[in-house]
Formats: C-alpha cells, sequence, structure tokens
C-alpha cells in the first residue's frame, strides 16, 4: 500500500507542472499584436480570403490570428481587432454548409478597400492635382469663351429673387394657398418679362425711326428745293454719290409738295412706289431714281457724272428741277 502512496504522489508531482506549462486552450489566440505596414496588411487579408476555399487549413489559420493588427502607414497608426474574423472562422468550422464563408469574404474585400483608400495621396494633393487639370482644360480654345454670370445676369437675379420673396410674403398674409400663390408668383414675373420685352421692342422701334434711308426731320413745303440745291452743290464739288441721295429725297419731297405722296419720311422708298400705282408716270420716274440710289447708296456701288447726269434727266422729268436752270455738270 505505501509503495502506491508513492507512486501516485510521483505520478502528481510529473503531472502538475506539465499541466502548467500546457496553454490553456488550443484555440486560445495569440495575446500580442502584430504591427504591420499597409502593403502586408493587404497580404495578410489576401491570404485570409484564399484560405476560405480550403476548410482544411482554416482552424490553424484561426489559431495564428493575433488579437489585433496594429497597421502604420506613413503617418497614422490604426489598431484593427481580429475577433470578427475569428468568430467566423469557428462558425464556418462548426457548420460548412452555412453561408458565413461567404460573409466573411464580403467583409474581408470591404476590409481591402478601405485600405486602398487610406494608399491614396492626401486629399489636398488631389485637389491640387485636378485644379492644375482644369485650368489646362479651360485653356483650349474651345473654352476660351467659356465665363460665368455677368454683372447684369447676378443683379437681375437678385431683383427676381426680392419680387418673388415679397410677392410670397404678400399672399401669406392674404392667407392664400401654396399652389395658388406660385401661380400668382409665376403670373407676375410672366407679365414683367412680357413688359420688359415690349419696352425694349418700343426703343428698338424708335431708333430704327433714325435709320440712314429715312430722312432726318419732318418735311417742310420747302424741303423739296433744298434737296435740288443739296444735290447741285454736291455735283459741282464732284461728290456725286452724295448727290444721287440728295436727289432721291428731292423726288420724294417734291410729289409730297404736289400732294401726290402723303408727308411721311417715315416710308422705306419700296413703300413711296407702291403709294404711287395711281400715277404710273411719277411711279416710273421715282422707280428709276430709287434703283439708281440704292445701288450707289445701299450698294456702294462706284459712282460716275454719267450716273448724275441720268439722275438730274429723272428730276427734270418728273418736275422738281428745270433744264433750263440745270447747270453744266464738270466733266
Amino acid at each position: 500500500m505505501q509503495r502506491y502512496v508513492v507512486l501516485l504522489v510521483a505520478w502528481l508531482l510529473l503531472w502538475i507542472p506539465g499541466r502548467a506549462q500546457t496553454p490553456a486552450s488550443g484555440d486560445a489566440s495569440t495575446t500580442s499584436p502584430t504591427q504591420l505596414d499597409l502593403q502586408s496588411y493587404q497580404r495578410e487579408l489576401s491570404h485570409i480570403a484564399e484560405t476560405l476555399q480550403k476548410p482544411a487549413e482554416i482552424p490553424a489559420l484561426r489559431r495564428s490570428l493575433p488579437e489585433s493588427w496594429t497597421v502604420r502607414d506613413s503617418e497614422r497608426v490604426y489598431n484593427i481587432p481580429t475577433k470578427e474574423i475569428s468568430e467566423a472562422l469557428r462558425e464556418i468550422e462548426r457548420d460548412p454548409k452555412k453561408n458565413t464563408a461567404a460573409l466573411l469574404q464580403a467583409r474581408l474585400d470591404a476590409m481591402r478597400h478601405q485600405t486602398e483608400e487610406l494608399a491614396r495621396p492626401p486629399a489636398s494633393a488631389n485637389m491640387a492635382e485636378a485644379a492644375d487639370k482644369l485650368k489646362k482644360i479651360m485653356q483650349r480654345r474651345e473654352f476660351r469663351e467659356v465665363s460665368g454670370p455677368s454683372r447684369w445676369d447676378l443683379l437681375r437675379g437678385r431683383v427676381i429673387r426680392w419680387i418673388a420673396v415679397h410677392i410670397l410674403k404678400l399672399l401669406s398674409l392674404l392667407h392664400l394657398s401654396h399652389k395658388t400663390g406660385n401661380a400668382i408668383v409665376w403670373g407676375v414675373l410672366f407679365l414683367a418679362v412680357v413688359l420688359l420685352f415690349y419696352v425694349a421692342y418700343l426703343w428698338m422701334t424708335k431708333s430704327s425711326g433714325d435709320a440712314s434711308f429715312r430722312a432726318p426731320a419732318e418735311p417742310t413745303q420747302s424741303d423739296g428745293r433744298r434737296w435740288v440745291q443739296g444735290a447741285l452743290a454736291a455735283a459741282d464739288r464732284g461728290d456725286f454719290r452724295e448727290a444721287v441721295h440728295c436727289a432721291y429725297w428731292a423726288s420724294v419731297a417734291h410729289l409730297e409738295d404736289i400732294r401726290i405722296l402723303p408727308r411721311d419720311r417715315a416710308r422705306t422708298p419700296r413703300e413711296s412706289l407702291q403709294l404711287l400705282d395711281q400715277h404710273p408716270k411719277e411711279q416710273g420716274v421715282l422707280r428709276t431714281v430709287t434703283q439708281s440710289f440704292e445701288l450707289i447708296w445701299y450698294g456702294y456701288r462706284p459712282v460716275s457724272a454719267s450716273d448724275w447726269a441720268g439722275t438730274k434727266e429723272q428730276l427734270e422729268k418728273i418736275g422738281c428741277l428745270q433744264a433750263s436752270i440745270a447747270p453744266t455738270v464738270p466733266s
């Protein structure tokens, strides 16, 4: 009996130290964290993703994982726990048929994507590079005329917003619905735009009345004679273009003096011809003068003394210039 007690004590002495040196569990993870750079961290994630395709290696992979990874880039340090990955690997070991592997694969892909974002250059460098590219693009020929809103555009926008805000305030005091208020606001803005275009149209119409083919002033009873004198004076100094111009208006003024044409110097040359349908003789003479006048005055056709002579002959036919008082054209 004493012999058995000695053997039992000896066995206990041998078993207890060995038990103390044995790890607490075969599934315990390494407690010390592993320090990695971004590239090494990406390789670790890729290794785990590849191991998911080899179920026999998953237990060894799980046991080799540290409690966390310490990932360091050029300026920052990140502490990334591995608990979620370890639990997913344990679940795969227990039940390989569940979709845990697919979920873990998606998680690893997301972690790799985050690592790629960290590896990119700082935003300031990207912004500087983008600004430089934009500057080069805007310097191209097709973008040289591109510009932002002008001061007039900005002022017009402020005025329209101011009007809209105050109209909405007024409508809110009248307790109108939002839909009705919007309809009234857009109606007022539409009327304002129409009024603006109408004022611009009146201004352009008034300006067009001063065109070069119209007389500068209202005609008087002696207006025809004044145009004749201007034509003769221009011919004397060799300015036959001005002479033909004055001769045309002398013809029109003469027809107004004898009441064949109404006194309206706002008419165009073609309108004056249409009003002479009941006077074919005067219409034929004025048509000849008008054709010469338009080619020389508007068409800038070269004019000579012979052109003036033909126009002066038409003045004699129409009655505003007597042949006996017409001076000789210098040769």
